[in-house]
């Protein structure tokens, strides 16, 4: 094809060799490369860090439910031994939390009993959780649950829809440790839970 005396390819040709140097082009290749990679190992990044906190997380709050249920057992608290659990939060089980952990989504189950037989508290009072926790007295054996709802943070891969009260991940399978958040219902958390049982120290 010509025109003013020059000689021009095919528009076909033309088009042909256009794809041809974008196929052997290598510039922008690892930009392209890194978007196409980018969201998946952020994604992958975040959740194992939340997996990581979420393990910090129950080492810290089974720490504190040890260190507060020694000084239950020495007697301590035996001078009121019943109390609401929100002064008990408050005044004793919070102060030993790190900033971390907020205390308005701990709850305690905090019992009494009269031998090991009888120690058979309920599994699901952290929906709703006695007003009141009772440190027993001396010689009693007591029971001291505790649950902390930690935030999801990454909830895109951890949960996606809510199995009778327990969330299902990201492919469909039930989780053990996503529970609906007892103070919104709309709302999934980490289940932190923590329990010991221990007698009290006898008067001399």
């Amino acid at each position: 094809m010509e025109h003013n005396g020059k000689h021009y390819p095919p528009l076909a040709a033309r088009k042909v060799g256009l794809l041809a140097r974008f196929g052997h082009g290598r510039g922008g290749v690892v930009v392209v490369e890194f978007a196409m990679i980018a969201i998946p190992f952020l994604g992958l990044l975040a959740a194992i860090f939340e997996t990581a906190f979420v393990f910090l997380v129950q080492a810290t709050f089974d720490n504190t439910v040890n260190n507060v249920a020694r000084q239950v057992l020495v007697n301590s608290y035996s001078s009121n031994s019943t109390q609401t659990a929100s002064s008990f939060l408050t005044n004793t089980f919070c102060p030993s939390l790190p900033s971390f952990i907020h205390c308005n989504e701990v709850r305690l189950n905090i019992q009494p009993y009269t031998s090991w037989s009888t120690a058979t508290p309920g599994t699901s009072w952290y929906s709703s959780p006695p007003a009141n926790v009772n440190l027993g007295q001396p010689g009693d054996i007591v029971v001291f649950q505790a649950f902390y709802g930690m935030p999801v943070y990454f909830s895109v891969l951890v949960a996606s829809g809510a199995n009778l009260g327990v969330f299902s991940n990201f492919y469909s399978h039930t989780s053990n440790s996503v529970y609906v958040d007892p103070n919104n219902s709309a709302l999934f958390v980490h289940a932190i839970f923590s329990t010991v049982a221990f007698r009290n120290e006898p008067n001399d």
